[in-house]
């Protein structure tokens, strides 16, 4: 018995090392710390990861600023990450927001893994 509007975070390891964090359900008031806790572990991890938003059906306001601020500590502490938005129904407030153009957005897990194995370990 799973509650499609809770939020699900599923961690799967990639061959090549990268975590790639498979969310689904709601990222609203009630779920956004579990969201920001999801976050902070993978950034305290220090590996690379790829967040595949795809599965998520609703994003309030504390989602996309935990975004922006997840964004603000891997480049500070210089680690690769990805979003993947897919068909997901958060993909035109990226847009609208201008966060697309800011956040390092990619259609497809595989896109995303590829980019961020082309980033480099050194992040160049």
């Amino acid at each position: 018995m799973s509650d499609p509007d809770v939020i699900q975070i599923k961690l799967e390891r990639h061959p090549s090392a990268v975590t790639v964090a498979h969310v689904t359900g709601d990222i609203d008031l009630a779920s956004a710390d579990v969201f920001r806790e999801g976050l902070a572990e993978s950034v305290a991890s220090g590996d690379a990861f790829v967040l595949n938003l795809d599965g998520v059906t609703f994003m309030g306001s504390l989602g996309f600023s935990a975004l922006v601020e997840t964004h603000h500590e891997t480049e500070r502490r210089n680690i690769r990450w990805a979003i993947v938005t897919g068909g997901s129904p958060i993909s035109r407030p990226l847009r609208i927001t201008g966060l697309e153009q800011v956040l390092p957005i990619y259609p497809s897990v595989p896109d995303a893994l590829e980019a961020i194995g082309s980033i480099g370990l050194n992040g160049e």
